[in-house]
């Protein structure tokens, strides 16, 4: 067909008055172009989520900004589900684009609860190498005690002084990369973690003993060595942080000011829950004078009082023991007095361990004797721990057994590890 320049011209205006496409008359917009992609793509390693527990979430855009609906969740998409079921719904916003965002619906359900009622069900892990964490026999370690059903994993981290009077605290072990795999490998299984920085003594001291020459230094030392895990707990969503754990010669009044700033400097970092482990074996050891138990959230004890004067005792002399020990002390009694006169702080046991070995229940806080293996007897002080303190769960919240290395234990072990000896039995029966 044929047009003349004055009919093309005609119809030109026409077209453009209809905007060629069919569009309402008077639009010179044209029809609707795709703009670029505003959604996100959120995910989250489970859909669905105990009450009180973990779940790590991510997104196709890392630079987002982390919301939930019920529950919280942190700068790295580390959300901890509510204490009540139902639905959650996780958002993602991008931090330079807010019209760009996703979303990952969540349903929470009802955690089963402990035989033993404690709310903190947990062991330690640890490893004094680098790389242990982070290696496939790390990775297998970590899921064997996730299968051990605890709601909670302590991590080690451990810097050291070179002497009792050093001032500064310095070479970690594991690394930073190994500590974050392991938080979160425990996140993905659903648990919380708390991290447990230690600082040793390369000569062998125990730190408990620990008399730095300048004190002041020392301080200095340890507040940039704890704030910098602080900011790691912080970074990764871990849910309670062990700021510190028998510092007898340290904890006391005469330091007390000192405690105050460095618990001061870590709130300015990290946003969770904080405990401290004292040592306690007997009736009157450090717990009954750490200084700063005020600014706690949760008081911790690491539990090693001797039970009976021999090997293998049975259950019920375990559980005796804990009301009239070898020293003659109601260590039960003497533990809810203490716990009483710190009304609204959870106690629980940072540390409480035996070794497979006969005779730990008389030296519990002793890694070195020498004894034959006892899978038993250490089996026993799990039962009577459990069946002592469980009665006493409404003020006493739970323990981090001591502790979860990486190799798995050789038949003939005699160390603190539960893993597959009958003393992991009990804590599955329990926990």
């Amino acid at each position: 067909m044929r047009f003349s320049l004055q009919s093309l011209l005609a119809f030109l205006v026409s077209c453009i008055a209809i905007s060629c496409g069919g569009g309402a008359k008077g639009d010179l917009s044209g029809p609707a172009q795709p703009g670029p992609p505003s959604a996100i793509t959120v995910t989250c390693s489970v859909t669905q989520v105990e009450t009180g527990l973990t779940d790590q979430c991510s997104s196709t855009n890392s630079a987002v900004t982390w919301m939930a609906s019920a529950g919280t969740i942190s700068s790295s998409g580390v959300f901890t589900a509510p204490g009540n079921t139902g639905a959650v719904t996780i958002t993602a916003t991008s931090t330079t684009d807010a019209t760009k965002s996703g979303i990952a619906t969540l349903t929470i359900t009802q955690a089963p609860q402990p035989n033993s009622g404690f709310v903190y069900t947990g062991i330690t892990h640890v490893s004094w190498s680098t790389g242990e964490y982070s290696s496939s026999a790390g990775t297998s370690a970590q899921d064997a005690m996730a299968a051990t059903g605890g709601a909670w994993a302590g991590v080690l981290a451990t810097q050291y002084m070179q002497t009792k009077t050093s001032n500064t605290i310095a070479t970690p072990t594991p690394s930073d990369a190994d500590v974050i795999a392991a938080i979160h490998e425990f996140h993905s299984k659903g648990m919380k973690v708390m991290l447990k920085p230690h600082v040793d003594v390369m000569d062998g001291t125990w730190r408990g003993q620990i008399a730095p020459s300048d004190v002041t230094a020392w301080f200095q030392s340890f507040t940039i060595f704890i704030t910098h895990y602080a900011q790691l707990a912080q970074d990764n969503g871990v849910e309670m942080l062990c700021f510190g754990t028998e510092y007898a010669s340290m904890s006391g009044s005469q330091n007390q000011a000192s405690w105050d700033n460095v618990i001061t400097a870590i709130r300015a970092i990290y946003t969770g829950p904080l405990v401290y482990a004292a040592n306690a074996t007997f009736a009157g050891d450090e717990f009954t004078s750490v200084s700063f138990w005020d600014k706690m959230d949760v008081i911790g004890l690491d539990a090693y009082f001797p039970l009976t004067n021999h090997s293998d005792p049975t259950v019920a002399q375990l559980v005796a023991a804990w009301s009239n020990n070898t020293n003659g002390e109601n260590i039960l009694a003497n533990i809810q007095n203490f716990s009483d006169a710190h009304p609204g702080k959870p106690l629980i046991f940072t540390e409480i361990g035996y070794r497979s070995a006969a005779g730990t229940n008389t030296k519990p806080f002793d890694f070195s004797f020498t004894a034959p293996a006892d899978d038993t007897e250490q089996q026993n002080c799990y039962e009577a721990m459990y069946e002592v303190w469980s009665g006493q769960s409404t003020w006493m919240k739970g323990n981090f057994w001591w502790g979860w290395p990486v190799p798995a234990p050789s038949p003939t072990d005699t160390d603190y590890n539960p893993r597959n000896k009958p003393a992991q039995t009990i804590l599955q029966n329990w926990q």
